[in-house]
């Protein structure tokens, strides 16, 4: 029986995620944290803060300000640190469910140091190791629920996106003769473009119609094109941001995501899981993710083709 549920429990727990809880985002979650603990706190004061003797507004204040700095430690600069551990595609049910303990521990061992510090516990060996128990026991199921539940809903919900998008694809391909659907004309190779580098003796040019996506990678760019029937990866030192003013005159080159500018005209079929869509291209394995902010755009972008 075990022998069979640990494949089970590998494959659930692999399964991709989104991650969201970095950065910007850690900012305002911190500080959405902390302002709920301070009121929850001061409003039904448990754990036996109604005996308190000193000044309850300071102490509950201390409780929240403590939790939005863990917070803020752990989310928004552990993964500066760390940025290989705390990448988009390589993050899993498993990494955010341990990730999620972990901030839960040690936002417990904070407010067990702050207790002791304003003289309302004792710290001790025995002391540590049932409030980190205690606050790990506790928060195991919620954490795994809520991650389990979250993955499964995102999921069904990009993979239900991405196969009305896909069948507005094959739609607009079976029916490119019809009167009144728009169709581009298929896009001659002489047409050229040219991805500008950094210092300008690195430009590369190609036919339009070989290119398939760009991807920035810190402060170099990796073009992905077609050659003698295979796919060529260029890299140059450069600026996505500056690629896309150069090409902004090309319509079905897109900034699909913050490191992603893709050739509409490569997309074979869309993908989905709980990190979101992502573009499969007619050459290669790779394959290309999209921005939140297109999810409602993806079907219109890409229902016309050449």
């Amino acid at each position: 029986m075990f022998a069979l549920a640990l494949p089970c429990m590998r494959s659930l727990l692999s399964r991709p995620y989104r991650l969201a809880k970095i950065g910007p985002a850690a900012w305002r979650n911190a500080l959405i944290f902390g302002i709920f603990v301070f009121l929850f706190l001061w409003l039904f004061q448990p754990f036996g803060l109604s005996a308190y003797q000193g000044s309850l507004l300071k102490v509950v204040l201390g409780y929240g300000a403590t939790c939005t700095a863990v917070m803020l430690v752990l989310n928004g600069l552990v993964p500066l640190a760390i940025p290989h551990y705390f990448s988009g595609p390589k993050w899993n049910v498993g990494r955010e469910i341990v990730w999620a303990l972990t901030n839960v521990a040690l936002i417990g061992l904070a407010n067990l140091l702050y207790s002791v510090a304003i003289g309302f516990s004792k710290l001790n060996a025995g002391m540590l190791l049932w409030y980190e128990g205690y606050t790990l026991l506790i928060g195991l199921f919620p954490v795994t629920v809520g991650v389990l539940w979250t993955e499964a809903r995102l999921s069904r919900r990009y993979r239900q996106g991405s196969a009305q998008v896909n069948a507005g694809m094959r739609q607009t391909a079976a029916h490119d003769q019809t009167p009144g659907v728009v169709v581009l004309p298929e896009i001659p190779s002489s047409v050229v473009i040219t991805v500008p580098s950094e210092n300008g003796r690195e430009d590369l040019t190609l036919p339009l119609n070989e290119l398939l996506f760009i991807r920035s990678a810190g402060n170099y760019l990796e073009v992905y094109h077609t050659g003698d029937k295979q796919v060529d990866r260029h890299v140059l030192r450069g600026s996505l941001k500056r690629t896309e003013e150069a090409l902004s005159g090309f319509p079905r080159l897109l900034r699909c995501h913050k490191s992603h500018l893709v050739n509409l005209d490569r997309v074979q079929h869309v993908s989905g899981n709980a990190q979101g869509f992502f573009l499969h291209l007619d050459h290669g394995t790779e394959t290309v993710p999209v921005s939140r902010r297109l999810n409602d755009r993806l079907g219109e972008l890409l229902a016309v083709q050449p």
